[in-house]
């Protein structure tokens, strides 16, 4: 009776993690939403929404990776108004859940891994929406949108994948389970193992 009332309590304690986790990341989503539409300085907004969807990506399970990047993406078609709802939403679907993956399976999570993964979504969703939204229809006129907004916008969220990259590490190191986390660290540690024994 001791062991399940024990293995119980454990259950409650991931699952009350797990919820204060995702809760912190709709937080901090909303947060960025509303400074996203709310800009401290006028004119300048970069789009923090993306390198939050990456970063969650690399932590979480492919699954919720894609349905959490489809809520970026529409957060971030919200915030912007300028191109249309579902958007960034179907690109954010598209390169979570394969962030997910990759960082389970080929990449080790750093900082330095999060900075070149969120540089390549930046750069794919800036060149999209620089092509669909203001090429298409301002023609001659969209290389001013393209200094003015796209480069500001997408540049800073590549700026800023660092400082919101910690800022998930230390949500993810607080409240995920020490026993998920072993885990991992052990299947990192065996797959470094074999790695140096094949060289």
């Amino acid at each position: 009776m001791k062991k399940i009332s024990g293995s119980k309590a454990r259950s409650r304690k991931m699952m009350l993690r797990g919820f204060l986790r995702w809760f912190l990341y709709a937080a901090v989503l909303l947060l960025f939403y509303l400074f996203e539409t709310n800009p401290l300085i006028r004119g300048y907004c970069p789009l923090l929404i993306i390198p939050l969807a990456t970063a969650v990506a690399m932590y979480e399970g492919d699954l919720a990776a894609g349905i959490f990047g489809v809520f970026c993406g529409l957060m971030l078609d919200m915030a912007s108004g300028v191109t249309i709802t579902g958007f960034s939403a179907l690109w954010l679907l598209c390169a979570c859940p394969f962030i997910s993956l990759l960082s389970r399976f080929l990449i080790k999570v750093t900082f330095f891994s999060h900075f070149i993964v969120t540089a390549a979504v930046t750069v794919v969703m800036g060149a999209m929406d620089f092509l669909f939204v203001h090429w298409m229809w301002e023609g001659a006129g969209s290389s001013i949108s393209f200094t003015r907004s796209i480069i500001p916008a997408y540049g800073g969220a590549i700026c800023f994948a660092i400082p919101v990259y910690f800022l998930i590490t230390l949500i993810v190191s607080k409240l995920r389970p020490k026993e998920q986390r072993r885990l991992e660290e052990s299947a990192q540690s065996a797959e470094e193992a074999i790695y140096k024994e094949k060289e």
